[in-house]
């Protein structure tokens, strides 16, 4: 499949339209046209889609027509629409008919994340697109409790069992801005390495049809070149982790520091848990994350109770963290444990 870097809706369209596999993430600067291409298509092509947000909040209103984008969408291109209730959880997008009243089956769903354990009981079998937007939250905004997992038990709720019967799966188009590398979904796609990979390639797309995932990185967008000369990112100088975001499609340079290669043979094995082992210099008090084992680490699985248990274990590590005392291999190893470490505290 062939991206327009130029074209947001061409971008898009064939993202939608084309990929071959079930999840594609998509990440590109703010107002670049990720969102308003996604439903142009969607509704062009009268396909089905729940369209999710993270909080109840978010869907809520985006469930108020004048907050729609849905709607308005379906306005610029001549689609009547209107939202109504279709429980406490859910709410459906409906064309309308000559009185202005709901017409037919809804052409698409509001639904929210944080939530979706309350509506698992509703018919999805017509809808072909998940269009997740903002799935990456902006660094203020709170975590949703076991957001990752929360993810795939709402993709399992709708796609069911329908690859059983022999039909195809769910496309989830996931819709983001590069706002922090340590975020839910990314850790849920399993896809920390890949971005990181893709940044320094300076690679626009990785497709891995043997995980079912598209990374699709929309560098170089016109939109972005002529809002560094809008008065908010003269504002900024076009400088700082908003800018990087908004106009580089770049990630927040701490997710980078402390990243360096350090050689084992100078530190023992402390503890190991996923992808991870930690060390500890042999003759000071540095800490390196790795995610090459080696030696004999006390061992922790990557369950609930056994990440307690390492954070109990490992805490003098991540006292020592913020004396600038820890070292990690790679941008995958830091989330990883970073995630691990703060997993009762977000």
């Amino acid at each position: 499949m062939k991206l327009y870097q130029s074209n947001g809706y061409a971008n898009m369209r064939d993202i939608i339209l084309e990929s071959e596999t079930p999840f594609c993430l998509v990440i590109g600067g703010r107002g670049t046209g990720k969102t308003y291409n996604s439903l142009v298509t969607l509704l062009e092509n009268n396909i089905k889609f729940v369209y999710l947000r993270r909080t109840s909040a978010q869907m809520e209103l985006v469930s108020k027509e004048e907050f729609s984008p849905i709607v308005k969408i379906g306005a610029d291109i001549g689609k009547a629409l209107v939202c109504a209730p279709l429980s406490k959880y859910a709410t459906g997008i409906y064309e309308i008919n000559a009185e202005g009243k709901p017409t037919g089956a809804a052409v698409a769903v509001n639904m929210a994340l944080s939530t979706m354990a309350n509506a698992r009981s509703f018919d999805a079998s017509a809808v072909k697109v998940i269009l997740y937007d903002e799935a990456i939250p902006e660094r203020h905004e709170r975590a949703i409790t076991h957001e990752a997992e929360a993810f795939l038990n709402m993709y399992e709720s709708i796609d069911r069992n329908r690859q059983l019967n022999g039909e195809p799966p769910v496309k989830c188009v996931i819709l983001a801005n590069a706002n922090n590398m340590e975020a839910a979904i990314l850790q849920a796609l399993n896809c920390v390495r890949t971005l990181d990979r893709m940044k320094k390639k300076h690679q626009n797309q990785y497709v891995d049809r043997s995980l079912g995932l598209s990374v699709y990185l929309l560098n170089d967008s016109p939109i972005s070149a002529e809002k560094r000369e809008t008065a908010l990112y003269k504002l900024t100088m076009g400088e700082g982790d908003f800018a990087d975001m908004a106009l580089n499609n770049a990630f927040s340079k701490d997710n980078y520091t402390d990243i360096g290669s350090r050689p084992l043979s100078e530190y023992n094995p402390v503890a190991a848990i996923g992808n991870i082992c930690l060390y500890r210099h042999k003759s000071t008090y540095h800490w390196y994350v790795s995610e090459t084992k080696s030696g004999k680490p006390k061992e922790f699985e990557n369950t609930l109770t056994d990440r307690q248990r390492f954070r109990k274990y490992a805490i003098k590590s991540w006292q020592d963290y913020f004396d600038k005392k820890l070292t990690f291999e790679n941008v995958n190893a830091k989330v990883f444990y970073r995630a691990i470490m703060l997993e009762n505290m977000r």
